[in-house]
């Protein structure tokens, strides 16, 4: 009895240390030890959870900053050049892919002389003139009916449509011109296709009668050398290969005038305050026959399409490009500087003399060459000089 009960209580010591002991496995599983933590601040998985070790290389998992090479360098450098010519390109005044005439930085001869206020275009509201300009201009050649010049020009809007015209330079467009001059280089030049592919075709003729009344009849003229003059025809018919046959823009004044055809600009050049009354009258009622000579009485062009140059323009021209050699500009110098301040690029054909050295005009039989280089009023020679030193600083483009 007394063996019994000792081996029971074996039995129950013996049950309590294994809880005792099971007890203890239990805490050691959850329980984590503080130096644990301390060494890699991590804590370790559970018996639920898997332990996963990294597979990615140190090296990767803290990667070294990237070596910059020179390859890298000249990359970014070329995109520094783009993003600075894109700035150039939006600044740039025209929208032509070459140069812009307005674009003054280009050179410093041409900076110097180029006015971009200068207004090529007499406007229904433009009556703030100079006074020294307006009264130089009234001095070449005076003329007229004793109004002024505002009187004048209000009778003269009150036939003509006022210019619309922009002649600023716009970044959208880019307006390629040619100014066609009559010089008998033209001839077998074949330009005929490339004059007509330009935007604006601005052409001048002076008519035979005119051309000897103005050299004082030391030419006599054939008259089977006269082109036909009817319409704006007249400066291209039978000579379409070397001159074209477009035209947008036709200059004339007065001992010069034809019929200018449906679509064209008839651009007036006033030497003088009459020529004003002329155009009212030729386009109205035909009164006005003769000026210093008997000219056209009327003509025939789209009044809405008219425009008149600014007379302030032509003392401009006279001062800050002709540099007063001569009595003032002659036609073809004014039409180059006019079409300098409403085109964005200019070619000039047929100026000056031919391969010969002969001064004529292209329609014409050369059998007195050189009778029409000076007339008294302009200097042609100092004017040639002008539209070479214009081509080499790349603002016209010229074709000889």
């Amino acid at each position: 009895m007394l063996l019994r009960r000792k081996l029971c209580a074996v039995v129950v010591i013996a049950a309590v240390l294994l809880l005792m002991l099971a007890s203890h496995s239990i805490q050691r599983r959850h329980v984590l030890p503080v130096s644990a933590v301390q060494q890699d601040g991590r804590l370790p998985p559970t018996n639920s959870e898997s332990v996963i070790e990294s597979t990615v290389p140190p090296a990767v998992l803290n990667p070294p900053s990237p070596r910059i090479t020179e390859a890298d360098t000249a990359e970014e450098d070329e995109e520094e050049e783009e993003s600075e010519e894109d700035q150039i390109k939006d600044s740039k005044p025209c929208g032509c892919s070459e140069s812009c005439i307005s674009d003054l930085e280009e050179s410093e001869w041409f900076g110097q002389r180029y006015d971009l206020k200068q207004q090529p275009i007499l406007r229904d509201d433009n009556n703030n003139f100079d006074p020294d300009a307006l009264a130089w201009w009234l001095a070449l050649q005076r003329s007229g009916s004793g109004q002024t010049l505002g009187e004048v020009m209000s009778q003269m809007f009150q036939v003509i449509s006022p210019p619309t015209v922009d002649t600023s330079p716009h970044p959208s467009r880019c307006r390629r011109c040619a100014v066609v001059g009559n010089s008998g280089n033209l001839r077998k030049s074949g330009h005929g296709k490339l004059i007509d592919s330009h935007g604006f075709v601005i052409r001048f003729v002076q008519t035979p009668a005119h051309t000897v009344r103005r050299t004082h009849e030391r030419t006599k003229v054939r008259p089977s050398s006269f082109p036909p003059f009817s319409m704006n025809k007249a400066v291209t018919r039978g000579f379409e290969e070397d001159v074209g046959n477009r035209t947008t823009h036709h200059f004339l004044y007065p001992e010069s005038a034809v019929d200018v055809e449906h679509g064209v600009s008839l651009v007036l050049l006033p030497f003088k305050l009459r020529d004003l009354e002329w155009l009212t009258s030729a386009l109205s009622t035909g009164t006005i026959k003769m000026t210093y000579m008997r000219v056209k009485d009327r003509v025939k062009a789209d009044k809405d399409k008219v425009l008149v140059v600014n007379p302030v323009f032509f003392k401009y021209v006279h001062d800050s490009w002709t540099e007063h050699h001569g009595r003032y500009p002659s036609t073809g110098m004014l039409a180059i500087i006019f079409a300098l301040h409403i085109c964005d690029q200019v070619s000039v054909f047929g100026y000056g003399a031919d391969q010969m050295g002969n001064w004529h005009h292209y329609w014409e039989e050369n059998r007195y060459a050189g009778a029409f280089r000076k007339t008294g009023v302009h200097s042609a020679d100092f004017e040639t000089e002008i539209i070479h030193q214009l081509a080499k600083e790349g603002k016209i483009t010229l074709h000889l």
